[in-house]
Order: structure tokens, then C-alpha cells, then sequence
């Protein structure tokens, strides 16, 4: 039985196209740019290898995490005839259920606030009476440790969490490319979460019915993510094209210090791909990635941060070599490269050889 050729050549088709996946508006963007600069130029470019985000992974999550020594409190049989201090019976039992030894951190950071909130109340209660002082001593003690603590819990709990590692490491897209301003309501809840880090240990964290959403709002969100992947990206060809354009004298294209065939069409790739396409993506990474890079600045600030989890955050933002800092520098390179081709030719705005398609 012979087959049909038109079934042969589907099915060359189909088997060529497995495991195709569609190339991102954004990176389809910038492959466009960059080709119509090379071609005009006669120069070569890098293509962005996706290999080079893995510096943006976060490393294991034990060499992030603080090794916080386990406290069971036992004091079940003391306060048993403490009525006023049941709220504190209540978060020792807890804690020490079944549920309560293997808590998060996540959830563990609203209870070790809960738990001072008990011992403090419980110490007040047991203040003024005389046969409760040793107990009352032993309570202090307790609630002073715990306290110091504070600090590496709240490290624990955002280096533990999923939620927090899927916010701060790259995603497999980029930022998509739309007219409509992205938003990232996210970047409110890691605000909260760096305000609670910062205030303490004076000001318990709280309860975990209000950390939780917090926590989930970062795992809901895919904006960060997103971002990091499109600095990444966006950084590594704006560089290539300033590479290009800057590959020459910038009296190359125009000797006489006037418009050639060749800098005209370099000015209609300038106007239509990078003024018309590429800028207002920029324009999209300035609004959503500045004050990205301040609040993981913030974040950053908070005491008492893991050495690894500070050497991820600088990898991010607050360095020259950072990843939105060095993203900024490609910008404002590739800015004045334009200037300079351009205004050799007197082709840059204001000048005569200015015009637009």
C-alpha cells in the first residue's frame, strides 16, 4: 500500500513542529530590531541564550535558611491551674500537635507573633501574684528568646516559601507586549512583608490569617518573574545593537557629515522599530521594574539577611553589575549610540536630514 504524498508531507510537517513553541512577542521584537540593524550595517549579533537567566535562580533553599533551634515549651502541667492564661495553653498545644511540628515558616512567622502576643498577656496576668514568679521568670526568659528569634524567622519564612521563590526567580516568558500599562499587585503584598521584616523584633509579625494572603498574593503573581526574564533579555540586545551601531566610526555611514541612501534607511529602522516598537516596551519595563528594583532593594535592607539570599538580591537590583542597574546602563548606552550615528548624519531630530516614514 502505497502513501498518499500529501499524507507524507503532513507528516514531515507535524514530526518538524513537535515540541515547537511560539516565540514571544517580545523576543520576536527585539530579533526584528536587531536584524534590520545588522542588515543595514553589514554587522553580525549574539542571539540572546536563555541560559544565561540561570544566574537569576535562587541557590538551595538550605543555604538560605537559618538553623533556629527547636523550643518545645512544656508548660502545660505549670499553667494548669493558670485560668488566665489559657490563650498560652492554647498556642503550646499547637504548637506541639501533630499539625504544629511540621508548620511552615510561612505559617510560623504568624504563629511565633501569636505565641509572645500569649506570654506577654499571660506575664501581665501573672505579675502581681506572689506564689507565680518563678513561673513568671521562666515565661520572661522564654518570650526573650523568642523575640531574638523574630528576625530569622522572618528570613526563614520568606526563604522557605514557595510563593516568595516564584516571585524572585525568572520565568520561562518574558513580559508580554501590550498598549495597556501592566500592574503587579504583588509588589504591595513583598512591601507589607518587608515592612513586617523591618519592624522587627519591636513589633511582633501578624497573626497568620493576615500573612497568608500576603504569601499568596507573590505566588499568584507572574509579573516579577516576568520581568527579571525580560530585563534579561531586553538588556542583552540592546547591548548587541549598540555593538552594531557603535562597530563603526559614526562618520561611516555618512562621510560628508550628510545623509546617505544607506543612514536614510537606518533612520526608518530608528523611527519604526525602535521608536515605534521597541521604546514603548520600554516604557512598560521603566513603569513596572523601578519600583520593582526599589522594593527588592528594601527587601534587601531588612537585618539580619542570609548571605545568600543578600547575593541573589544584589544579582536583582542596587549594584552597577545588577540586573536592572545593568539594564538601566544598556538603555542609556544605546540611547546615545542612536544620538551619535544620527547626528553624524544630521539626520537626528531637529537637524535637516530629520524625517519620518
Amino acid at each position: 500500500m502505497r502513501s498518499s504524498p500529501v499524507l507524507l508531507v503532513l507528516l514531515s510537517i507535524a514530526a518538524l513542529c513537535v515540541g515547537c513553541q511560539p516565540v514571544p512577542d517580545a523576543e520576536q521584537q527585539m530579533d526584528n530590531y536587531l536584524s534590520r540593524v545588522a542588515r543595514v550595517l553589514k554587522q553580525e549579533f549574539i542571539p540572546f541564550d536563555a541560559n544565561q537567566l540561570s544566574q537569576y535562580r535562587l541557590t538551595e533553599r538550605r543555604d538560605r535558611l537559618y538553623d533556629i533551634p527547636a523550643e518545645r515549651i512544656s508548660l502545660l502541667d505549670l499553667l494548669i491551674d493558670v485560668h488566665q492564661c489559657k490563650p498560652l495553653q492554647q498556642r503550646i498545644a499547637e504548637r506541639n500537635s501533630v499539625l504544629g511540628k511540621v508548620m511552615p515558616w510561612s505559617s510560623r512567622l504568624g504563629y511565633e507573633g501569636e505565641l509572645l502576643r500569649a506570654l506577654d498577656s499571660c506575664r501581665q496576668s501573672l505579675a502581681d501574684d506572689p506564689q507565680q514568679q518563678e513561673l513568671l521568670t521562666e515565661l520572661s526568659d522564654i518570650a526573650e528568646r523568642k523575640r531574638s528569634q523574630l528576625p530569622a524567622v522572618f528570613w526563614n519564612a520568606i526563604n522557605a516559601s514557595s510563593e516568595a521563590e516564584h516571585y524572585l526567580r525568572f520565568a520561562t516568558e518574558p513580559l508580554p507586549v501590550t498598549s495597556a500599562p501592566l500592574t503587579d499587585e504583588a509588589l504591595a503584598a513583598l512591601q507589607q512583608l518587608t515592612a513586617i521584616g523591618s519592624a522587627l523584633p519591636e513589633h511582633l509579625p501578624p497573626p497568620v490569617d493576615e500573612l497568608d494572603p500576603l504569601f499568596q498574593a507573590l505566588q499568584r503573581s507572574q509579573r516579577s518573574s516576568q520581568l527579571i526574564t525580560s530585563l534579561a533579555q531586553t538588556r542583552h540586545g540592546l547591548q548587541q545593537a549598540t555593538a552594531m551601531l557603535q562597530a563603526q566610526p559614526a562618520t561611516f555611514l555618512c562621510p560628508m557629515n550628510q545623509p546617505s541612501e544607506r543612514s536614510k534607511i537606518l533612520l526608518n529602522v530608528f523611527v519604526l522599530f525602535y521608536a515605534g516598537e521597541i521604546q514603548p516596551y520600554l516604557a512598560q519595563l521603566q513603569r513596572l521594574g523601578e519600583p520593582w528594583a526599589r522594593q527588592i532593594g528594601q527587601l534587601r535592607a531588612v537585618a539580619h539577611i542570609p548571605p545568600a539570599t543578600a547575593q541573589a538580591l544584589d544579582r536583582l537590583a542596587g549594584k552597577p553589575e545588577a540586573l536592572w542597574d545593568s539594564y538601566r546602563q544598556a538603555v542609556d548606552e544605546h540611547t546615545r549610540a542612536w544620538q551619535d550615528v544620527l547626528g553624524a548624519c544630521q539626520s537626528a531630530p531637529g537637524q535637516a536630514g530629520w524625517q519620518t516614514p
